[in-house]
């Protein structure tokens, strides 16, 4: 053990003495990275959606085309590519660090020129690795799949996830050990395929008779490298949470005492932002560089290659100069179109199943409280009881929120006037009952707009054109918004009532969602971007997000210049956005970012300062 501690600390030792060739080797590859490989990689999907007949797919969408034979194939060939990004810039790492043993000094691009030669071999090593971890994943995947449905679907998932019964324990366990195996599985294979990289880099060896020569090359090694790699690991772990600690801490430190002036905040996280980024690229640097320098020295490179030092050909390297400096054209570029982008003027809050993080969801009280806090619009959600008719209800039925089980469309009226479905929040609501659609829309005709979502849990009979007839009897056609997580579904409601406002619901998305034939798109805020903002816009369409429930994040949002937050906290979110007019654009930018340029303020002590 100890001299695998020194092992270890003495590639960590090699990083450091490189680290600035290291580093400019990392950031050269990211160029490469954001002008080819980023663009050829969308272009593939653009070319799997084709093939789907789609502009875009989301959620369920995509969990069935990647079950077709041509979506599997597309996924192959982008998850090959994302192995082959990372393959690429541990190569790089590695070729600095052999030619640094070979040669001694070396500049810090020799790693990449002596890589780039090789992408295609790095490619064909990127699928065939991927291929061969999908193989061995299978098995455990399909066994897993088979526990959850046998133990996990008699509620919905919502319940188990919620309340955590015996039986989603049970579940717990048993599936978490069958991917346990699977771990253990896939780590044995991987520490005897940890050579194919530099076997075919610098041995020569054809990427498919790579995974034999390293296994075979790796017997009685592989405890050494998995010691070394769990040694590896743990430095990488303390050394990334002391550093990154330290800045946060002087960070918790100093910002409290800034006072409640929101220039200076914004002023802070800028400081601390930039040099928590700047920390996180070299430990970045240099934890992948010890990486490379353990698997170089296991494979005794160059020592023991008799391979000819390769060459970069002038018209790649005139490419790759060219692509380093593209990249950091638009960079510039994309930070002046980023600083351009205007936050829309009015951004709407939709209050998520009523006002939620104050009240039981989808009640009555929850609705009431939505309108007395200044929400634009209502969402909630609606299915079909047994008789027809149209009531409130997320899940696909009651035993998160009441503990009865019975599904939502098995329940009667007389069913539903029994359930307590605000108890579970506080007692002080146990008066609350499931609401019939008709007597939500009425509370708040006048007050504020609703956004409908139309849930199916396999049991759609007319929700569509009962949801329609309700609205139009209450004549608040312009007071209502459609949307789903199935697209299928909007595009029903669409034949029967073109002229609505209609939008689909996304956790997931692959393409242009912004083509789809909507009025706008409400995306999971992770999957909110500015080229998504951007398009959307030109497209003439909305994006909302969800569910955004504190001041950072609504502010970052905004800042990104999204048409609405979907929140549980509506009270919040208007004092967000009113906060928000005293501040520069540049101030906006900064504290609208601050969150995604290395800082975590989301729970501290001053976080309701921050619009």
């Amino acid at each position: 053990m100890t001299e695998s501690i020194r092992e270890v600390l003495a590639a960590f030792g090699t990083a450091w003495q490189l680290r600035w060739r290291l580093l400019a080797v990392h950031v050269a590859f990211n160029a490469v990275l954001a002008v080819i490989l980023v663009p050829l990689m969308a272009l593939t999907v653009r070319l799997a959606l084709w093939f789907a007949g789609q502009p875009a797919l989301s959620d369920f969408d995509i969990a069935f085309f990647l079950l077709s034979p041509v979506g599997f194939l597309c996924f192959l060939i982008i998850a090959g590519l994302a192995v082959f990004i990372y393959v690429l810039d541990v190569a790089c790492m590695m070729a600095l660090a052999g030619r640094s043993r070979n040669a001694g000094r070396v500049s810090g691009l020799d790693g990449l020129w002596e890589i780039l030669p090789q992408a295609p071999r790095l490619i064909d090593l990127g699928a065939r690795l991927t291929l061969r971890v999908l193989v061995l994943c299978l098995p455990f995947v399909v066994v897993a799949g088979g526990l959850y449905l046998l133990w996990l679907t008699e509620y919905d998932i919502n319940y188990y996830l919620s309340n955590k019964p015996p039986e989603f324990m049970r579940a717990v366990v048993v599936i978490g050990a069958v991917l346990a195996v699977m771990a253990l599985v896939l780590l044995r294979a991987l520490i005897g395929w940890a050579l194919i990289l530099p076997l075919v880099l610098f041995d020569g060896v054809r990427p498919r008779e790579a995974f034999a020569k390293s296994r075979q090359f790796m017997r009685g090694k592989s405890f050494t490298l998995l010691r070394n790699i769990l040694i590896w690991s743990a430095i990488s772990f303390v050394g990334s949470a002391v550093l990154l600690g330290v800045v946060g801490g002087v960070a918790d430190v100093v910002l409290p005492l800034v006072g409640d002036s929101l220039r200076r905040i914004a002023a802070v996280l800028l400081v601390f932002g930039g040099l928590g980024a700047l920390v996180n690229l070299l430990v970045v640097t240099l934890t992948t560089g010890a990486l490379a320098v353990i698997l170089m020295a296991l494979a005794n490179w160059p020592e023991r290659s008799d391979r000819s030092e390769a060459t970069l050909p002038r018209g790649l390297l005139v490419g790759t100069l060219v692509a380093v400096a593209a990249a950091a054209v638009f960079s510039v570029l994309g930070l002046i179109d980023l600083a351009r982008v205007k936050a829309d003027p009015n951004v709407q809050i939709i209050a998520h199943r009523g006002a939620a993080g104050s009240r039981p969801e989808n009640t009555m009280v929850a609705f009431e409280k939505a309108i007395e806090d200044g929400t634009d619009w209502i969402e909630l959600d609606v299915q079909e009881s047994a008789e027809g008719e149209v009531i409130v209800v997320h899940d696909g039925d009651f035993m998160k929120i009441a503990g009865v089980n019975l599904k939502a469309w098995d329940a009667t009226a007389a069913d539903l006037a029994d359930i307590d479905i605000g108890g579970w929040f506080d007692p002080a609501y146990a008066d609350q009952r499931t609401p019939l659609l008709r007597d939500a829309l009425t509370l708040a005709k006048g007050k504020a707009g609703v956004v409908i979502e139309l849930k199916y849990y396999g049991h759609d009979e007319k929700l569509e054109e009962r949801v329609a007839g309700i609205v139009e009897e209450l004549e608040m056609q312009d007071q209502v918004r459609i949307m789903s997580l199935k697209y299928a579904a909007i595009q029903k409601m669409r034949a029967l009532r073109p002229d609505w406002n209609m939008g689909l619901l996304a956790t997931a998305s692959l393409g242009r969602m912004w083509e789809l034939d909507v009025d706008f798109l409400a995306v999971n805020q992770a999957a909110a971007s500015h080229r998504m903002v951007r398009e959307t816009r030109k497209a003439g369409k909305e994006l909302f997000v969800w569910t955004v429930n504190d001041a950072l994040s609504m502010s970052h949002m905004v800042s990104l210049g999204v048409s609405g937050l979907i929140t549980d906290e509506p009270a919040l979110a208007r004092q967000v956005l009113t906060e928000r007019r005293d501040l520069n654009t540049i101030e906006r930018m900064i504290i609208g970012l601050a969150g995604s340029i290395g800082l975590d303020v989301e729970n501290r002590s001053y976080r309701d300062e921050l619009p």
